[in-house]
């Protein structure tokens, strides 16, 4: 699972904050405006485009800029990354909504078994795909970040 937290921006977030969100978010309650999960196997379906997104990585220090989303560890986007999150996620559910009930992906290459396959429900998946633009828009103001912890 991969897990998204639209976080409220404070004066008091540093690099520790951001290195340990994902462990004491407990603690930080009243910072987490919303919450989106998206299951691995959808991840792994849109992988490539989550790639050119700007944002930075928490776990090295000064929080680097860095392009690309972190499948396995944690990554917070920020008003950089607005428009790009924005525009990927509603291109993906633009396209699902043409395809049909449920999603499955083709692995050519491979003798796959029938359960190996990647596969998920569209409409599921769309929803998904359009609430996270929807707080993805929030992040345009500077108010907020994404913090993401991958699997």
């Amino acid at each position: 699972m991969h897990d998204f937290y639209l976080i409220k921006k404070t004066e008091t977030q540093n690099e520790d904050f951001f290195e340990y969100f994902w462990r004491d978010k407990e603690h930080y309650k009243d910072l987490i405006v919303e919450y989106i999960g998206l299951e691995d196997n959808i991840v792994e379906y849109i992988y490539d485009s989550l790639t050119w997104i700007p944002c930075r990585n928490p776990s090295l220090p000064g929080m680097p800029k860095h392009i690309g989303f972190n499948n396995i560890g944690v990554t917070l986007f920020d008003e950089h990354s607005a428009t790009s999150l924005i525009s990927i996620f509603t291109a993906w559910s633009d396209l699902l909504k043409n395809g049909p009930k449920e999603i499955l992906k083709m692995i050519y290459y491979h003798n796959y078994s029938e359960d190996e396959l990647v596969r998920f429900d569209r409409d599921y998946a769309i929803a998904k795909f359009e609430k996270f633009s929807s707080i993805s828009k929030q992040l345009s103001e500077g108010n907020y970040y994404i913090y993401h912890f991958g699997i």
